[in-house]
C-alpha cells in the first residue's frame, strides 16, 4: 500500500484499477493575463459596463482613448495676499492695442507775394486711421492772425484750423496747423488762401500719418515766439505719441533741427524760413531749432495721439471678497499678477456682463463697481447693491438680473441700455421662502435658474418661480449649495452637500456625482488624499462638450472632467467621468475665450493658495500635445479591483507588464505597484512595489519573487510615476498604452484514501477518525502533505473532503475518502 502524508499524518494512499497510485494532478496551474489597455470610458463603473478601466487617478489623464498621459500640466502662481480661501469670480476682457503713429510723406513749398499757396498733386497712400497735416508759416507786415482767418483744403475736402502763433509787430511772422481726419485716398492739391485777400510770402509744407486715434487725434498743443538764434516750444506728451511742430523765421535764416529729424525746411527767398520736424512722445517733449542770425520767430507743436483698437492682450479677473485682481497670462511663462483693487467692506458674488460691461456684486456693504478700463483698470462704484448677477433674456428684453442683497431670497430685473442704475431695478420678486439665501444665478435657453441654499428654482417670463430639484433634504440646507451652478445647453448643474445635481429643462432632475457611478466603492488613497465620495461637488464650468466640476476636501480638489455618452459608446452612466487632477484645495474656474482653464486656490495655508492654467484643446478636452505633468511631482492611478477566480480563490501574482512610449528617461521614473489582498487586512496602508523603477519607453516586465507577496485574493495596481525637478513637462509627454498583470491559479491535487478499517487500523485510525481529521483540515490553512515515494514534504491547502467510490485493481469498487487540494507552483 502507497503511503503518504497529510499534515504530518501518514496515511494509505488507494491504487486505482491500472494500478496507479491516486495522488494525481487534475488541474495544472493555469495562467492568465489581465490586461488594462483603454481607460477612456470613464472610472468608477468599470467592471459592469467598460471591462477595463479604473477606480480613480490623481495624476493620471485616462479621458483619451487607448493612451494613458499624464494629468495636464498647470501653471500655477501663489498669491496669499490677493485671495482669501472663499469663492472666486472670473471675468475675462480683452484691452486695447495701441498703434504705433507712422509718418507715410512729407511735401513742401513757397509762394511769393501771393495770396495763398498750394501743394499741387500731394499723394495720400492707403492705411488705417489717416490724418494730413499742413503747416503754414506766413511772413505779414500787418497782420499776425492770417492763418486763423484763412481756408485750407486738400483735393477739395476742407481741412479744419488746429493753432497757430504769431511773432511781434511790424513784419509779423506767424504759423499754424490745418489738418483732416481719414483724408481721401487719392492724390489732390492742398490749397490754402489767406482770409484778408492781400499778398504775403508764405512756405506751406505736409505731412501724412497713420495710426492716429480717429476720436481724439490731438493731444496738448505749445506754442512760442521770440527773436534768437533757438526757436522752441515744450509740449506735454505722453509715449507712444508723436509731437510735430511748424516754426517761421524771417528772413531766409539757416535752420537746423536740433534732433536732425526735420519734415521739411524751405526758404521762399530772403524773406522767409518756414520748417517742420518731430519729436517722440513722452512726459515732457521739447522741440528747437538753431538758426543762423537772431531772427524774429513763432513756433507751434502739437501731439498726435496714437489710435487704439480692441482685440488687444487679453485679461482675466477674478473676485474674491473685497479684492478684484487682475492677471495675464502668457504660454511659457505662465500667469502674472499685474495689479489688484480693493473695494471697500465689500464681498464679491457672481459677476455678469451687460451693455458691454462686467458688473461685480460686491454685497451689502458696498456699491457694485462696473468695469470701464480693463488697461488701467478703472472699477468704477455704482449706486445700487447686488450678491449675486446674471444676465437673462426675458421674451425681447434684456436684463441685468440680481440677487438682492437686502432680501436675500429676491431677485429683481434692469433693462436699462447703458450704465445700470439704481432706478433702473424693478421691484424685487421672492423666490422660494425668505429663509434660504440665493447662492448663484444662471441663464441658458432663455430661461434664467435661480440657486438658493436650498435647492434649485426655475425662474419664469412672468417672475415666477418653482423648485425643480425636489430631492434635496430640506433639512440639509447648507449655506454653500447651489455656489457653482453652471449651464451648458438645456442642463444646469447644481453641486451641493448631497451630491451633484443635474437638471435637463424638459426632463427633470437626478443626482450625477461620483457618488452615484456604478460599482464605485471605496478606494483607500493614502494619507494625503481622501476617498472621492467623501468630498463635495462645488464649482462646475465647461468647454466644449467637456464639463470640468471641482470636488473638494477640506485641503484638497480633484478635478473631475465629465462628458455626456455619445453614440456608440456602451451603456452605463449617463455622464462618462475622470478624475484628471489633484490640487490643493480650490474654488472657483472658469474658461478663457483662448481656452484654457482657470482655478482661483482656496487652502488655508497661503503657500498652497495658487491660481492656475491648464491648457485645453479644441475641443475643450485635455488632449494638448505635450504639457503634461508636473516637475518633481508624483503622478499615480488606481486601475480596477480584480478577482479573476472564485471568491474564496486565491491567485498567484506572476509578472506586471507595461508597454510605454513617449518620453521616458531618468527624470520620469514609473514604480509598478500594487495593492493585494493576501488574507489580513484590506487595503494595506501602501501599494507594494513590484521591481525596479522604469525609465524608459518600450515593453517592460517585472516579476514578483515567488513565495513571497505574490498571492491575493484580489488586487488593483497602481502606477505611479515620479517625476523629478529636471523634467520638462511643457515638452514632454510619457504615456502608458497597455499594462498586464499575469496571474497564476492554483494546481488542484486529488488523494484518495481509502475509507477502510482494515487497512487504515495498521495506521492507527478508523475511517470515521480519518474522515474527522481531514474534514478538520478543510480550509484551514496551509499544512504540510508529502506525495507517496517522495521524501520532502510542500505546503498545500485542503480545498474539500468527500466520500467517492472507486475502482480497484481487482475489478471491484471500493469507498473512500477524496482530498482536494491547492497548491502554488513555485517556479
Amino acid at each position: 500500500m502507497n503511503e503518504g502524508e497529510v499534515n504530518s499524518v501518514v496515511y494509505p494512499i488507494a491504487t486505482g484499477e491500472r494500478g496507479e497510485t491516486l495522488w494525481q494532478t487534475v488541474r495544472v496551474a493555469e495562467e492568465k493575463d489581465e490586461v488594462w489597455d483603454d481607460w477612456s470610458l470613464s472610472m468608477g463603473e468599470t467592471v459592469k459596463e467598460t471591462g477595463r478601466g479604473y477606480l480613480v487617478s490623481p495624476g493620471f489623464d485616462a479621458s483619451i482613448k487607448g493612451a494613458l498621459h499624464l494629468s495636464p500640466f498647470y501653471h500655477s502662481l501663489t498669491n496669499p495676499t490677493d485671495h482669501t480661501t472663499g469663492y472666486g469670480y472670473f471675468m475675462e476682457a480683452t484691452g486695447t492695442v495701441a498703434e504705433t503713429i507712422t509718418h507715410v510723406a512729407s511735401n513742401s513749398t513757397s509762394a511769393e507775394a501771393a495770396t495763398g499757396i498750394t501743394i499741387s498733386s500731394f499723394t495720400v497712400a492707403a492705411g488705417t486711421n489717416r490724418v494730413l497735416l499742413a503747416g503754414i508759416s506766413v511772413s505779414d507786415p500787418a497782420d499776425s492772425g492770417i492763418i486763423g482767418r484763412g481756408t485750407c483744403t486738400f483735393a477739395g475736402y476742407s481741412m479744419t484750423y488746429l493753432t497757430s502763433k504769431g511773432a511781434g509787430s511790424g513784419n509779423n511772422i506767424s504759423c499754424g496747423i490745418f489738418y483732416l481726419l481719414n483724408p481721401p485716398v487719392t492724390t489732390g492739391d492742398i490749397v490754402f488762401t489767406g482770409g484778408t485777400g492781400e499778398t504775403d510770402n508764405y512756405v506751406m509744407g505736409a505731412s501724412y500719418y497713420t495710426g492716429v486715434d480717429q476720436n481724439s487725434p490731438f493731444g496738448n498743443t505749445s506754442s512760442a515766439s521770440g527773436a534768437s538764434a533757438t526757436p522752441s516750444t515744450t509740449t506735454v506728451s505722453a509715449s507712444g505719441q508723436m509731437v510735430i511742430d511748424v516754426v517761421s523765421a524771417e528772413y531766409n535764416a539757416t535752420f537746423t533741427d536740433d534732433e536732425t529729424q526735420a519734415r521739411w525746411s524751405t526758404a521762399q527767398g530772403t524773406n522767409l524760413r518756414g520748417a517742420s520736424s518731430w519729436e517722440a512722445g513722452a512726459a515732457s517733449v521739447v522741440t528747437s531749432w538753431t538758426s543762423g542770425g537772431t531772427p524774429k520767430w513763432a513756433i507751434v507743436a502739437v501731439a498726435l495721439k496714437q489710435a487704439t483698437t480692441t482685440g488687444g492682450q487679453n485679461f482675466m479677473f477674478i473676485a474674491d471678497a473685497d479684492k478684484i485682481t487682475k492677471y495675464t497670462y502668457d504660454p511659457s511663462a505662465g500667469i502674472t499678477d499685474v495689479t489688484t483693487t480693493t473695494v471697500t467692506s465689500g464681498v464679491a458674488g457672481r459677476p455678469a456682463k451687460m451693455n458691454g460691461k462686467w458688473y461685480v456684486p460686491m454685497g451689502a456693504s458696498a456699491f457694485a463697481v462696473r468695469l470701464d478700463s480693463a488697461d488701467t483698470p478703472t472699477w468704477t462704484a455704482t449706486d445700487w447693491y447686488a450678491n449675486h448677477l446674471s444676465t437673462w433674456q426675458q421674451g425681447v428684453v434684456a436684463n441685468l438680473v440680481r440677487a438682492e442683497s437686502t432680501n436675500t431670497h429676491h431677485v429683481s430685473l434692469n433693462a436699462g441700455t447703458g450704465n445700470i442704475a439704481a432706478s433702473g431695478w424693478a421691484s424685487g420678486t421672492a423666490v422660494g421662502d425668505s429663509s434660504t439665501k440665493i447662492t448663484d444665478l444662471a441663464e441658458t435657453q432663455g430661461l434664467l435658474f435661480v440657486a438658493k441654499e436650498d435647492g434649485l428654482y426655475d425662474f419664469g417670463l412672468e417672475a415666477e418661480s418653482r423648485p425643480i430639484i425636489p430631492f434635496i433634504d430640506r433639512g440639509n440646507i447648507d449655506a454653500e449649495n447651489g455656489k457653482g451652478t453652471h449651464a451648458i445647453g438645456d442642463i444646469i448643474f447644481y453641486p451641493s452637500n448631497q451630491g451633484l445635481w443635474r437638471y435637463k429643462i424638459g426632463g427633470g432632475a437626478l443626482p450625477v456625482g461620483v457618488n452615484t457611478l456604478r460599482g464605485f466603492r471605496r478606494v483607500f488613497l493614502g494619507p494625503t488624499i481622501s476617498w472621492l465620495g467623501d468630498r463635495r461637488h462645488t464649482f462646475v464650468t465647461h468647454a466644449g462638450e467637456w464639463i470640468y466640476v471641482q470636488l473638494n476636501s477640506l485641503s484638497w480638489t480633484m478635478l473631475l472632467k465629465m462628458r455626456l455618452r455619445r453614440e456608440g459608446d456602451p451603456s452605463g452612466h449617463e455622464f462618462i467621468v475622470h478624475s484628471i487632477l489633484e490640487t490643493p484645495l480650490s474654488k472657483g474656474m472658469a474658461v478663457d475665450r483662448n481656452g484654457r482653464l482657470w482655478q482661483k486656490g482656496a487652502s488655508t495655508s497661503s503657500s498652497y493658495r495658487d491660481v492656475r492654467v491648464i491648457h485645453l484643446d479644441a475641443g475643450g478636452g485635455t488632449d494638448v500635445e505635450d504639457r503634461r505633468g508636473q516637475a518633481s511631482a508624483t503622478h499615480k492611478i488606481v486601475f480596477d479591483e480584480r478577482n479573476p477566480g472564485r471568491p474564496q480563490d486565491k491567485v498567484q501574482l506572476r509578472r506586471f507588464t507595461v508597454e510605454l512610449e513617449g518620453d521616458w528617461d531618468a527624470t520620469t521614473s514609473l514604480q509598478l505597484k500594487v495593492w493585494r489582498d493576501s488574507g489580513a487586512s484590506w487595503p494595506t496602508w501602501s501599494a507594494e512595489f513590484v521591481g525596479e523603477a522604469i525609465t524608459a519607453a518600450g515593453v517592460t516586465t517585472r516579476n514578483w519573487t515567488v513565495g513571497t507577496n505574490d498571492t491575493c485574493y484580489r488586487f488593483r495596481p497602481e502606477p505611479t510615476l515620479t517625476t523629478n525637478s529636471s523634467y520638462t513637462p511643457m515638452l514632454s509627454d510619457p504615456v502608458i498604452l497597455r499594462a498586464i498583470v499575469g496571474i497564476r491559479f492554483p494546481e488542484i491535487i486529488s488523494i484518495v484514501i481509502p475509507a477502510d478499517d482494515g487497512i487504515l487500523r495498521e495506521f492507527g485510525m478508523t475511517a470515521v477518525d480519518a474522515e474527522t481529521n481531514l474534514r478538520r483540515l478543510q480550509n484551514q490553512g496551509v499544512v504540510a502533505l508529502r506525495r507517496p515515494g517522495d521524501i520532502s514534504t510542500f505546503n498545500a491547502e485542503v480545498e474539500s473532503v468527500s466520500d467517492t467510490m472507486y475502482a480497484t485493481a481487482s475489478g471491484i469498487y471500493a469507498h473512500g475518502l477524496r482530498l482536494e487540494v491547492k497548491r502554488w507552483a513555485t517556479a
